[in-house]
């Protein structure tokens, strides 16, 4: 069975240099649910392949923005959107080492 990571939103702001994702891992039947921290260069290769999974639909239109005097703050919510599964292969070379970490509560 392949690990996957499914992304329900991936959350990011202009004065950061990453990405928070936000999902559930699933590997068969096993579930967990997580966040992963990116650096945020690679976020249209995320969205590439979100687009490619769902090609009749505009990603950009899960698009949420917020605006503060300092802080633009984005959100992408793919709550309904219908294929956001991606490989944990393909997410594992996006982060260093250092940063790939599971955390068990």
């Amino acid at each position: 069975m392949y690990l996957q990571f499914d992304i329900q939103t991936i959350k990011l702001n202009s004065l950061s240099d990453w990405l928070i994702l936000n999902g559930t891992l699933k590997q068969g039947t096993l579930s967990s649910e997580m966040f992963l921290k990116v650096e945020q260069s690679f976020l249209n290769k995320i969205l590439n392949q979100l687009q490619g999974k769902n090609p009749n639909t505009s990603i950009n239109d899960y698009l949420k923005s917020y605006q503060d005097v300092n802080i633009n703050d984005y959100e992408f919510d793919f709550k309904t959107l219908e294929n956001t599964s991606i490989p944990m292969e393909d997410i594992k070379w996006l982060t260093s080492t250092e940063e790939y970490k599971f955390i068990r509560a």
